[in-house]
């Protein structure tokens, strides 16, 4: 009996959060918000817990461990000493609050290189080896390639701007940039019809739960 009202229970306040959520549909009011706040409040704490546990922790048994080795000590004191420097923009003073851009800096430095790299090597590069692919017997593999390469040229005209469109090679820019424009059309529909899907499968999921709950009322 008892597990079954704990799950009453829990059922009772899923179906109550997302009715509170629903009720967004109906404009910006006090219990959505109420809900929003409570989202955020949950997620910052069990961050802080998961920080705490996996990060802060682990490190300060690291940092007491290598008290009698100088350079591990400095390189495991190193990212703490950048985090206090980021607390300097708390005090909102101008002689303070600069210091706060060396950590900042190298955190924006480091994530433009990830990005660039990662741009590169998962975007970029599987991208040309798909272009520069061999074509085989297989007609319909090789009329797909012949497509992707086409798509590719066609969609990379769009961005080409500093051919003069009077000219002759500037009319075949431009008709290829047409053809580009709609295949980024057509790419960016896909895009948002991937991400209706989504919204539409967690709404699914979120009314069958609501109905799954009812109908164990009165099951």
């Amino acid at each position: 009996m008892t597990g079954d009202m704990l799950s009453l229970m829990t059922g009772l306040v899923g179906v109550v959060l997302t009715l509170m959520v629903f009720s967004r549909l109906l404009g910006d009011n006090p219990v959505f918000r109420t809900v929003q706040y409570l989202f955020v409040g949950v997620s910052l704490g069990y961050a802080f817990v998961v920080i705490y546990h996996q990060v802060l922790r682990p490190n300060a048994m690291e940092v007491i461990g290598s008290l009698g080795d100088p350079l591990t000590l400095g390189a495991l004191l190193l990212p703490y000493l950048l985090g206090i420097l980021l607390l300097a923009r708390i005090s909102g003073r101008q002689q303070i609050s600069w210091v706060a851009n060396l950590p900042l800096a190298i955190v924006f430095g480091v994530g433009a290189a990830l990005a660039l790299g990662g741009a590169l090597v998962g975007t970029l590069v599987p991208q040309l080896q798909d272009s520069a692919r061999p074509i085989g017997s297989d007609p319909i593999q090789a009329v797909g390639i012949v497509l992707l390469v086409l798509g590719v040229v066609f969609t990379l005209c769009y961005f080409y701007f500093t051919v003069p469109r009077k000219s002759s090679a500037g009319r075949v820019v431009a008709i290829g940039a047409q053809i580009g424009r709609w295949l980024l059309m057509i790419a960016f529909g896909f895009f948002l019809a991937g991400g209706l899907l989504t919204y539409l499968t967690a709404l699914n999921e979120r009314l069958g739960f609501i109905v799954g709950w009812v109908r164990s009322l009165f099951g």
